[in-house]
This record gives structure tokens, C-alpha cells and sequence, in this order.
């Protein structure tokens, strides 16, 4: 007959499993971020890219290179992504997506596709030549890197809890078992 001491190796297992969950997210969660380019806008950056789809995300809030931006009205901001060749690449409508991490919060506002690797230029301008600076960011795969580790660290979680009820259960039933046979 198992001691009553799995019970509380049950237990542990389970917090184990919490803790793993907790470092992994942690160890994560800071570098999330690190794929985005980010630019001061109005203002221009080259990016190298690569083939696929992008998003443009409008941190509304965020510290970049030391200095901290707000500004939640972007209406009238102009934004162009372009080639080496000056050709525009066609922007479109972004699904609403937020996040706020380390220090940045923002929200999408547009998407484009990349057909070939290279250097594109990113513009953004108020057309009315006056507006707030503000930090845009781009990414390509961001709003899936987050969501990756939000589900990896929930099925971590919950793989631990689940080895935790098997070896309570396993030792209930052993136990239970044991108690009927002596009597």
C-alpha cells in the first residue's frame, strides 16, 4: 500500500509544474518583443525584410532609445512602406490586435506583404505636416510568438496539475484497494 506521502509528492508535482510555467513565461516574456523594428514617427526607417506578412502596430505607449512617447491620436498619419525601387507596397487594415509588454503598449493599425527579401523603407507623416511623435513598430509574426507562449505555459500548467491528479488518484485507488483486501 502507498504511503500517504504521494499525496504530497502530488502536490509538489502539481507546484512544480506552476513554477516551471511561471520561469518559463518570465524567461519569455521580456523577449517577445525583440523581433519588432521600431521608428519614431514622423519620421523613416529601412528595414531589412524578409518574405511574408507584416504588421504595423502603433505603440501608444513606449520607451525607445531612453525617451518615453505617448500619444494615442495618430489620425492624419501617413504611412508608406516602399522598396529599394521606390515602388509602394499596397497597405491594408490590420485585424485589432493589442499588447502591452516591457514598457511598450500598442495596437495594430496595418499590414502589408513582402513578396521578395530586401531593404524597404518605411515613411510615416502627418499630412497636415503637424501631429505627436509616437513609436510605430513592424513585425511579422509577433501577435503568434505571443500567443505561443501563452499556450505553452498554460499546457505546461496544466501537464503538471494533470500528473499531480494521476498520482493522487493512482494512490487513492492503490490505497483504497489495500484497505478492502485486509478486511
Amino acid at each position: 500500500m502507498p504511503t500517504r506521502q504521494w499525496y504530497l509528492i502530488a502536490l509538489l508535482v502539481a507546484l512544480a509544474g506552476f513554477a516551471c510555467a511561471g520561469l518559463f513565461f518570465w524567461l519569455r516574456f521580456d523577449s517577445m518583443s525583440e523581433g519588432l523594428i521600431r521608428m519614431v514617427a514622423p519620421g523613416e526607417t529601412v528595414m531589412a525584410l524578409r518574405p511574408g506578412a507584416y504588421t504595423v502596430f502603433h505603440e501608444y505607449s513606449a520607451v525607445l532609445d531612453g525617451r518615453y512617447y505617448e500619444a494615442r491620436d495618430i489620425s492624419g498619419m501617413h504611412v508608406v512602406v516602399a522598396n529599394e525601387a521606390g515602388e509602394q507596397i499596397a497597405l491594408r487594415g490590420a485585424p485589432d490586435t493589442r499588447y502591452e509588454l516591457t514598457g511598450h503598449k500598442g495596437v495594430s493599425v496595418l499590414a502589408f506583404d513582402i513578396d521578395a527579401p530586401g531593404n524597404y523603407r518605411l515613411e510615416a507623416a502627418y499630412e497636415s505636416g503637424n501631429g505627436p511623435e509616437t513609436v510605430l513598430a513592424v513585425g511579422q509574426g509577433f501577435i503568434g510568438r505571443i500567443f505561443t507562449v501563452i499556450l505553452t505555459t498554460i499546457a505546461i500548467a496544466f501537464v503538471a496539475v494533470g500528473a499531480g491528479i494521476a498520482i493522487a488518484s493512482v494512490t487513492y485507488v492503490k490505497r483504497r484497494r489495500a484497505r478492502e483486501t485486509r478486511s
